[in-house]
């Protein structure tokens, strides 16, 4: 499971590096509202293995090999499936696996957001998340239950 979260960023990176950019739905799918499964959670993986390591990684140096697109202006859903098409690397492996660019970015972000909800109530004096969409609430569920079978 680790290797899915590593390599998901990986991916992620692809399309942007700045992690401030509040990559959101606008119109399309919204990951608040999207339901992770075990099955896309599998193919999600299958994707980022065959990506590899190396997927979106940076030099040495610390910076963007593109230096004119850093990806700032990934504000949607929608900007980052733009971002994944652009890679024919991502575009092939995501076909490979019956997986749509808006689908795949939508359920990253989901996934990202619930494995971001289980770091943060492992933390010292952790609360209840208030305000989780139903979604939200079973995709943090299903993760738990995926990291504890690796365990």
């Amino acid at each position: 499971m680790l290797r899915f979260f590593t390599a998901a960023m990986a991916v992620l990176a692809l399309a942007f590096l700045d992690p401030q950019s509040g990559a959101r739905a606008a119109g399309g799918t919204d990951p608040a509202t999207f339901r992770l499964t075990g099955e896309l959670l599998d193919r999600m993986e299958a994707v980022a293995a065959e990506l590899g390591p190396r997927a979106g990684a940076v030099d040495s140096g610390g910076e963007d090999d593109d230096e004119e697109d850093d990806g700032a202006d990934v504000e949607s859903v929608e900007d980052l499936a733009r971002r994944l098409d652009a890679d024919p690397r991502v575009r092939a492996a995501l076909a490979r696996l019956n997986l749509g660019s808006r689908e795949y970015a939508a359920a990253v972000l989901a996934a990202l957001h619930a494995g971001m909800v289980l770091a943060a109530e492992g933390m010292p004096g952790a609360k209840p998340m208030p305000g989780l969409t139903p979604e939200q609430r079973a995709n943090v569920e299903l993760m738990r239950a995926r990291l504890g079978a690796t365990r």
